[in-house]
């Protein structure tokens, strides 16, 4: 990874080197505690447990960034933005099965899925907490764990399946094992989970995972696997149909805190607007390092730390699908990304910018209303939503489109809910391959850098033409020219592109192949 910073991170890195980790949670490091301080937890021990997963999860950005630790969610996404094409950041695709990108994606999904075992190992014979919070615990736990499994078998296919804690000398586990497990784990964690009283009940249970929610990764889990009548069947009948859910009328809503456990998120990162946590090294470090490397934006973005640039920057390509196929004037393409030019009219200029063909994400972007804290320790109080009712909407109009059957509402009903907000019109039919109203387009326009896009290109076949080219040039901007258009130019980097028959699926990390003799190499690495 490239990072591109001014002078004012130093003073930033200064003052948060002396800071804890998360003020939110005062507990034992998991990997130290032993099993019968699980079996002797009251309840509010219990509830630290999980939380602890919670707060891994979002992740530690100055870990992630700068340390060279523990992945954290913003910097995974960041990694398949750049890996599915849609960052100017490209990846060249020439690293080894020695890289650091890919061991520590792995490390991060394994790590917290030890935490989960942790939990369900130890937590069971506990006679002191609540059965009500013990059995709620345990089943987050078993959710989260079947979440990671999922995400590492799309990605290293045959990884060991973390259902026990692991010693280091499991072999592979065949992907159509660990699915079945996946899908097993996610029911059976379902059906003890709350569920929300209503449209607006989230608010009562906090960032914690829930029935609907685990309904939803598994009705995923069966996409993925094309078992698409299974996956409309569940996303419709356990989650749409529930009417608990809802799009936010107003696609801004995504970038603001107004949007906190609003009735489309199933599951997100409560980061709570509370002084306590204002010099949170998380909360500091995703704005510094996932912002634009520019100036101020004093009008409506409060990303004051801005510095890193860190997938904030969207391809020319991305920008000109946007362009067609939602226009500038959507309000979806408004708040996804705006042109260089823009921001150079608005006084917000600092050139030149390496990995920047003249677009800004601003997806994500931190307002200045949600800007809470003091200098240097900035943060953004909007939570993180992990997955929105958007993707379940677009999940269940492709299961329908390959063949599943739909409950009462169709496919193409449910895709055209997901147009209608971003400021579109209604699609014909229900096509995947349409360049303007497909699914696979819309999946592309509506979860752009919300780490999905990479996945989408492989599972569908796509993935060896679209991103032949992927990060073999990198561009740098380094003015606009008199008639608005941008000045860049480009370096050959190198780089390989995608290759066929290899890079659908990431290397195991060498060092864990090369220690274990019991774990074999993915083909072509």
């Amino acid at each position: 990874m490239k990072y591109i910073f001014k002078p004012i991170l130093a003073i930033l890195l200064v003052a948060i080197v002396f800071t804890s980790c998360d003020d939110k949670l005062d507990i034992e490091q998991q990997g130290v505690i032993k099993v019968d301080k699980y079996q002797t937890a009251n309840d509010a021990e219990t509830y630290q447990f999980i939380a602890a997963i919670y707060a891994l999860i979002k992740g530690d950005a100055y870990q992630a960034v700068l340390a060279g630790g523990q992945a954290c969610y913003l910097a995974v996404n960041y990694e398949m933005a750049r890996m599915s094409g849609e960052s100017a950041n490209y990846y060249a695709y020439n690293e080894t099965s020695t890289a650091n990108t890919y061991a520590y994606i792995w490390s991060y999904y394994y790590k917290v899925a030890y935490w989960c075992n942790m939990i369900l190992d130890g937590l069971p014979a506990n006679n002191v907490a609540s059965e009500s919070v013990k059995n709620q615990v345990l089943a987050e736990a078993r959710a989260i764990r079947a979440i990671c499994m999922m995400n590492l078998v799309q990605l290293y296919g045959n990884p060991p399946l973390a259902d026990h804690i692991l010693n280091g000398s499991e072999g592979n586990t065949p992907a159509a094992e660990s699915w079945i497990f996946i899908e097993s784990e996610l029911q059976t964690a379902a059906e003890a989970l709350p569920s929300k009283l209503g449209k607006d009940g989230q608010s009562t249970i906090g960032g914690r995972i829930t029935k609907e929610a685990a309904y939803g990764y598994l009705g995923k889990a069966q996409l993925w696997q094309g078992k698409y009548n299974e996956a409309a069947n569940t996303l419709y009948n356990k989650v749409i149909a529930t009417n608990k859910y809802e799009l936010n009328p107003d696609f801004a809503t995504f970038n603001s805190s107004a949007g906190d456990f609003s009735p489309e998120n199933l599951w997100e990162f409560d980061f709570a607007d509370d002084p306590s946590v204002s010099n949170s090294q998380s909360g500091t470090f995703d704005l510094a390092a996932f912002s634009p490397n520019i100036a101020v934006w004093y009008a409506k973005y409060g990303s004051i730390l801005m510095g890193f640039g860190m997938g904030s920057y969207p391809s020319s390509s991305f920008a000109t699908f946007m362009d067609t196929h939602d226009g500038q004037t959507s309000p979806r393409y408004q708040e996804t990304l705006v042109g260089y030019a823009t921001a150079q009219y608005m006084g917000y200029i600092t050139l030149p910018i390496a990995e920047c063909e003249g677009y800004i994400k601003v997806k994500e972007l931190c307002l200045a209303e949600d800007l809470s804290g003091d200098f240097p320790y900035y943060y953004t109080k909007r939570n993180t939503p992990y997955m929105r009712y958007a993707e379940v909407l677009l999940n269940y109009a492709e299961a329908v489109a390959m063949g599943g059957t739909p409950g009462a509402i169709s496919g193409l009903e449910a895709l055209n809910l997901v147009r209608s907000r971003a400021g579109l019109g209604d699609a014909p039919t229900l096509d995947m391959n349409n360049e303007q109203y497909g699914v696979k387009a819309e999946r592309r326009a509506e979860l752009f850098g919300e780490g999905h896009h990479f996945i989408d290109l492989v599972r569908w076949g796509d993935a060896a033409t679209k991103l032949a080219d992927c990060g073999k040039v990198m561009y740098t901007l380094i003015g606009l020219k008199e008639d608005w258009t941008y000045d860049v130019t480009t370096s050959n980097t190198g780089g390989n592109g995608f290759k066929s028959g290899k890079n659908e699926l990431f290397p195991i990390p060498a060092s864990d192949v090369n220690g274990n003799p019991n774990l074999k190499q993915n083909p072509g690495w």
